[in-house]
């Protein structure tokens, strides 16, 4: 696959506490967005690619591994956040998908995100579900989109890597076809610009560099109020 990675610290924070991890040999991609003070946060985002680089991945059954790796991960948070007391209460989200056999597999925690672009039909479609307070009040037919994208407490986690011993993954595997493009990103890309600006972005390219490129700009332009970090792959060019 063709892929395009970014990372910004914004145009707010002093740090960056995003990371990302490719493997291309297998198709892998990952980020993670990093929380907790004094820096605690990159620990946090750092030991989740530090774990995914050395992981063994089962491609037989990637989504077991993808699991196994998310639980993996947590552990090792779990563990440094009681070896230092800057560490403590630190934690990341954490977005990974494997690519087998025109098959996404992914598993999501937190409020990072997973999307398919059509080329095609030119539709977006968000695959991952949100860990977040926000996202509860839009399932519950509580707020509406609109109100969702400007809620004050939209960065509230309900879920992260490194939080608790007790994960309730996101999860799933569907077919992928040779026109489709995946978006992988913190939430520093999708609270600065809507989905349909990120669909519009799409249907403008068909190369994933640009694609990545003019995301990255966009999310800045509108403010850069976090960390952005993105990942755009697909078949085609």
């Amino acid at each position: 696959m063709r892929f395009k990675a970014l990372t910004d610290k914004g145009k707010k924070r002093s740090a960056n506490e995003d990371n990302y991890f490719i493997n291309s040999d297998i198709d892998f991609f990952m980020v993670a967005d990093g929380m907790g003070g004094h820096a605690a946060g990159e620990v946090a985002s750092q030991t989740a690619v530090d774990f995914a680089a050395d992981f063994n991945f089962e491609l037989s059954n990637p989504l077991a591994s993808l699991s196994d790796l998310t639980f993996e991960i947590n552990q090792a948070i779990i563990k440094k956040s009681k070896q230092k007391i800057d560490y403590q209460g630190m934690g990341t989200t954490f977005a990974a998908v494997i690519v087998c056999n025109q098959r996404l597999y992914y598993v999501n925690l937190g409020d990072s995100r997973i999307y398919l672009y059509n080329k095609s039909n030119k539709t977006l479609k968000k695959i991952s579900e949100d860990h977040s307070l926000v996202a509860d009040l839009l399932r519950k037919g509580k707020i509406t989109k609109e109100e969702a994208f400007n809620h004050p407490k939209k960065n509230i986690v309900t879920q992260a890597l490194g939080l608790e011993s007790e994960l309730d993954l996101d999860k799933g595997q569907l077919d992928i076809s040779g026109d489709e493009y995946i978006l992988i990103c913190t939430d520093g890309l999708t609270d600065m610009i809507r989905e349909e600006e990120i669909k519009t972005v799409f249907n403008k390219h068909t190369n994933v560099e640009k694609v990545a490129d003019e995301l990255l700009q966009q999310a800045l332009s509108s403010g850069g109020l976090d960390n952005i970090t993105l990942i755009v792959a697909g078949f085609n060019e």
